[in-house]
């Protein structure tokens, strides 16, 4: 049976403003150009240029886990938290100072630097940046109530990430194009997070606003946590999340290694071909938002995913030396990039809404925040790759050097493993049964309830 469409002026009600989503996305350029070297640039850069070998990918991967710890409590903090700035606006703006003073130590460091140095700075800035992460996702959880509202909500977040992502690969690009070397286009990077975190931050403060449920927080407990985990939908999408996350982790984690090494591009042809991949998922966030209102966002998840799949296998079969080839099969590999990170946390903002009516208490903060753990737990084990391979024989410090055998193993784990992990994330998804009827149903009774 057909629904009827919602009444214009319902409609408007449900709709965030043009001026107050750009507002919104803003600080996601700065943590977006922040995430990006922690996944892809950062690992290779201090492995190589900063000369501490293959040890950092296992640094990556201890400070990751670490940081996972943080989720539990700073969610239920966030859940706790009533003050009349919000809850999470505050929150985002606690992430400001920590992240700004991390940056610093950590795109600012000088050859000589060791291990502890790393391992000491990388955690803090890893904890403002869940801060951030973490209070932005769950604040666009709750600018609207409509199911399809919300995958616009975060294609646009999903947009801003991607933009910031591209200025972390464009500075570096353009540094050497202007012939500074590639570690001070590195270091032009953070300063451009420097930069635009208070710039960014601030606005949103002013123009975004933040609706509170009215829900109680005396009864809510820390182990809340662990108990969302008990649900079934809850756990298709953390399933997704890992194995649709590793994906692009892995290819993060060892792009360049793939692309000078294996398929003999130069640095700055790798660096285009990277660019490309995310200038593609700008294209890729509004198709699916179109898709998933027409098949609804799960079954959309899973064709996406598959498509994935598809499309990365065909990596193997980049011509070496193409730079052409080799960024055309990089491009495409982009437009599907852009459905899972959107997707899973615009379904997730829905289980938040069947959680309320079910216990009476907002968990949105807790659920993002089991969702932002398994997103680390794909990126850590990604970064984990690169000590895998030394092992195996990639020379990380002289990439150059490595042995041909070796280099079939950075074939393997760059395009075998994400063709694998996006097959098993669109297999998980399969139980999903939060249908948008059902939630249409859930918040027709908060609503009765007077809790939205």
């Amino acid at each position: 049976m057909t629904t009827p469409s919602p009444a214009p002026a319902q409609t408007a009600q449900r709709q965030v403003s043009l001026p107050q989503m750009l507002a919104f996305i803003g600080p996601c350029v700065p943590f977006a150009a922040l995430g990006l070297p922690l996944v892809a640039i950062l690992p290779e850069y201090y492995g190589t240029q900063l000369q501490l070998g293959g040890i950092v990918g296992l640094i990556f991967f201890i400070v990751r886990c670490g940081d996972i710890l943080i989720d539990p409590p700073l969610g239920h903090w966030m859940d706790r938290t009533r003050t009349k700035l919000g809850r999470f606006k505050l929150w985002m703006l606690l992430c400001l100072p920590v992240l700004f003073v991390s940056t610093g130590f950590i795109f600012l460091a000088e050859k000589g630097v060791g291990n502890i140095y790393l391992g000491l700075w990388l955690l803090v800035l890893y904890i403002g940046f869940s801060m951030a992460a973490l209070s932005q996702s769950s604040w666009g959880s709750v600018l609207s109530t409509d199911y399809d509202e919300r995958s616009r909500i975060f294609a646009f977040w999903q947009v801003g990430n991607i933009l910031g992502i591209i200025c972390a690969a464009v500075i570096p690009v353009a540094a050497q194009g202007m012939g500074y070397s590639y570690v001070d286009g590195v270091r032009a990077v953070g300063l451009f997070i420097m930069v635009a975190l208070p710039i960014t931050i601030g606005i949103a403060m002013l123009v975004v606003p933040e609706k509170v449920s009215n829900t109680n927080t005396h009864d809510l407990k820390l182990s809340h946590y662990f108990d969302m985990w008990k649900r079934k939908n809850v756990r298709c999408i953390l399933w997704a999340d890992l194995f649709m996350g590793l994906a692009p982790g892995i290819m993060g984690a060892l792009l360049f290694y793939f692309f000078e090494q294996v398929k003999g591009l130069t640095r700055m042809e790798a660096s285009i071909a990277m660019l490309l991949y995310f200038v593609a998922g700008i294209v890729g966030a509004p198709i699916w938002v179109m898709v998933s209102k027409k098949f609804n966002k799960h079954v959309t998840l899973i064709w996406s995913s598959v498509l994935f799949a598809v499309l990365y296998a065909a990596m193997a079969f980049a011509p070496e030396g193409n730079f052409i080839g080799c960024a055309i099969l990089t491009f495409l590999n982009g437009i599907p990039y852009a459905a899972s990170l959107l997707l899973t946390r615009a379904l997730m903002a829905d289980i938040g809404d069947e959680v309320m009516a079910e216990s009476g208490h907002d968990h949105k903060g807790t659920l993002m925040a089991i969702l932002s753990a398994t997103t680390k737990v794909g990126y850590a084990l990604s970064a984990l790759t690169i000590t895998i391979l030394e092992v195996l024989g990639l020379n990380v410090k002289v990439p150059s050097a490595t042995p041909a055998d070796a280099l079939m193993w950075v074939q393997i784990f760059f395009v075998g493993l994400p063709v694998l992990f996006l097959l098993l994330g669109a297999v998980v998804m399969k139980d999903y049964d939060l249908t948008p009827e059902k939630h249409r149903a859930i918040m027709d009774g908060l609503r009765a309830k007077d809790i939205v």
